[in-house]
C-alpha cells in the first residue's frame, strides 16, 4: 500500500470518528440536560421566610383573632371547666416529586399555620349540653356544617361537630389561595373514658423532631397538652369538649 492510499484511509477513519463523535456529544449533552432538569428546585429558606416582617405581622393578626374567637366561646360556657390548650404555630414547605420523566420536582411556597386546640370538661345531660353549646357557637358567629340538632357519637365515642368560624383576613393569605373570610373549625365532645381525637398538630411536630435535617418546618410556637393530661378530667367530670381552630397565613418567602 502506497503513502497515498494510507493517507486516504487515515482521512476516512478520521472522518468516521468525527461523524461518530457528534451524536455521542449530543447524547451526552442531552443526558446532562435531562439530569439537570430532573434535579429538584432549590428548597425555600423556611427560617428566613418565617422570620420575615410579613410573617411576623400576619402571625400577630392571626394569633389575636384565634385567641379572640376561642376566648369568646369559653366565656360563654360557665358550666365548663378549663383544662388546657395546645398551640402549634408552624411554617413549612412541602416537596412535590415530579410526575413525569425529565421534569423537575418542586417545593411549595412557605406557608404558616396556627392551630389552637382548647379542652374543657363539663357535667350534666349530654344532649342538653350539646344544644347549649350549639347556641353559644351560633351566638359567636360560628356556622355549623350540616345538621347539628341531634348529633350522634361515632364508634370511638366522639361527637364531631364541624363549624365555619368568621375570620377577618387582615393579614397575608398563603400564595395561591383566595382571601376568604371563614375558617373550618372542629368541635368534639366525648364522655368518659373516651378522649377527643382532634389533630392538634402533635403528630406533625413529633415527625419534624425525628428528621430535623430536612429543614422543611420551623415552629414559631409550640405548646403541647397531652391526651394523658386531658384524661385527668375523668372521673371528676363526665365529659370533655375540645375546639380546634387552624388559620393559615403567608410569608414573603
Amino acid at each position: 500500500m502506497d503513502g497515498g492510499s494510507m493517507s486516504a484511509g487515515a482521512k476516512t477513519a478520521g472522518g468516521c470518528a468525527v461523524i461518530l463523535a457528534v451524536p455521542l456529544v449530543w447524547f451526552g449533552v442531552s443526558v446532562f440536560s435531562s439530569f439537570q432538569r430532573m434535579e429538584p428546585e432549590s428548597q425555600p429558606d423556611v427560617v428566613k421566610a418565617a422570620q420575615s416582617a410579613t410573617a411576623r405581622s400576619a402571625d400577630q393578626a392571626v394569633s389575636a383573632q384565634v385567641d379572640s374567637r376561642v376566648g369568646q366561646v369559653r366565656a360563654a360556657l360557665p358550666w365548663a371547666a378549663y383544662l388546657g390548650t395546645t398551640v402549634a404555630d408552624v411554617c413549612q414547605t412541602v416537596h412535590t416529586p415530579s410526575g413525569s420523566f425529565g421534569a423537575r420536582s418542586t417545593w411549595s411556597p412557605v406557608t404558616c399555620t396556627r392551630t389552637d386546640t382548647v379542652y374543657e370538661a363539663f357535667d350534666g345531660d349530654l344532649q342538653q349540653r350539646l344544644a347549649q353549646l350549639d347556641g353559644v357557637l351560633g351566638g359567636a358567629g360560628w356556622r355549623p356544617l350540616g345538621q347539628v340538632a341531634a348529633p350522634k357519637q361515632d364508634r370511638s365515642g366522639v361527637v364531631k361537630l364541624p363549624y365555619y368560624v368568621p375570620i377577618t383576613r387582615d393579614f397575608t393569605p398563603p400564595t395561591g389561595t383566595a382571601a376568604y373570610g371563614e375558617q373550618a373549625c372542629q368541635v368534639e365532645v366525648t364522655r368518659a373514658p373516651h378522649l377527643p381525637d382532634l389533630d392538634d398538630g402533635t403528630a406533625a411536630h413529633d415527625l419534624a423532631l425525628k428528621d430535623p435535617s430536612a429543614g422543611t418546618s420551623y415552629y414559631r410556637a409550640w405548646q403541647p397538652y397531652s391526651p394523658a393530661q386531658v384524661a385527668t378530667a375523668y372521673p371528676a367530670h363526665s365529659a370533655v369538649v375540645a375546639f380546634t381552630l387552624s388559620v393559615r397565613y403567608g410569608t414573603s418567602g
